[in-house]
């Protein structure tokens, strides 16, 4: 059971890559102590693209690797991964990685209250959940690194570059009543996604769901605060 402490940050969807590193100026703060926190939960699609088994990836992640893995010796670091960041659990010894079947994980606010996390890309459609856990396997991948480096990484650059045009900040229409679909599976009176960028914050009768806000668009995260009831405060990082 992970417990939630007070002043934990919640971030998700920074989509990190050569042209956009609000992350890394984020994690500098932390580093500096600009920025303090006891806990950490990285939400899912940190980066861009980063796959343990395509190599490719793991040049410009290792500086952030590094730097977290530094940063777990003081702050607790969950990392749930997303469908652009996966099989992570190699990269880290002290930052504790979530894979898409460990999700939701059960965590448990200050007064007791069950919250389950998830970065979102679960409990989808059949088809569309066997292929984005079909993409994850490991077998699969090592032979998309064989053709990537055989291809001068042409695969890699492709998959980036179309990141790069990719609108972050878009409503979704009818979001609620997916919501209200999703919620169904989880079983929960308090549920935490990231993946569809909505920064949203719904409650269906008994319910409570949050739906955070993509870290890329305007570098915005969230900070838990324990007063007379839990609330979660948004912030941007130019504001931290």
């Amino acid at each position: 059971m992970i417990y939630i402490k007070n002043k934990a940050i919640f971030i998700a969807d920074a989509h990190e890559n050569e042209n956009r590193r609000g992350f890394w100026e984020f994690l500098q703060a932390l580093k500096q102590k600009k920025l303090q926190t006891p806990q950490l939960f990285l939400m899912g699609d940190i980066f861009d693209l980063l796959v343990y088994e395509v190599k490719a990836t793991h040049e410009f992640a290792k500086a952030y690797i590094d730097l977290l893995e530094e940063l777990a010796d003081e702050i607790e670091i969950i990392y749930l991964e997303g469908n652009h960041d996966f099989n992570l659990a190699k990269f880290f010894k002290k930052v504790k990685v979530f894979n898409i079947n460990q999700q939701p994980v059960l965590c448990e606010f200050q007064d007791h209250t069950p919250v389950k996390l998830a970065h979102g890309d679960i409990f989808l459609k059949p088809f569309l959940q066997f292929c984005l856990k079909s993409l994850r396997n490991s077998f699969l991948l090592r032979i998309l690194n064989f053709l990537n480096i055989i291809s001068k990484e042409k695969i890699t650059q492709t998959i980036l570059k179309k990141q790069y045009k990719k609108q972050l900040a878009r409503k979704i229409p009818h979001f609620s009543s997916m919501v209200k679909e999703r919620l169904k599976h989880y079983g929960a009176t308090f549920v935490i996604e990231g993946h569809y960028h909505q920064d949203l914050f719904l409650q269906e009768e008994d319910v409570k769901y949050l739906n955070l806000p993509t870290f890329a668009y305007k570098e915005s995260f969230f900070i838990v605060e324990y007063n007379s009831e839990i609330r979660f405060h948004k912030i941007e990082l130019k504001e931290a």
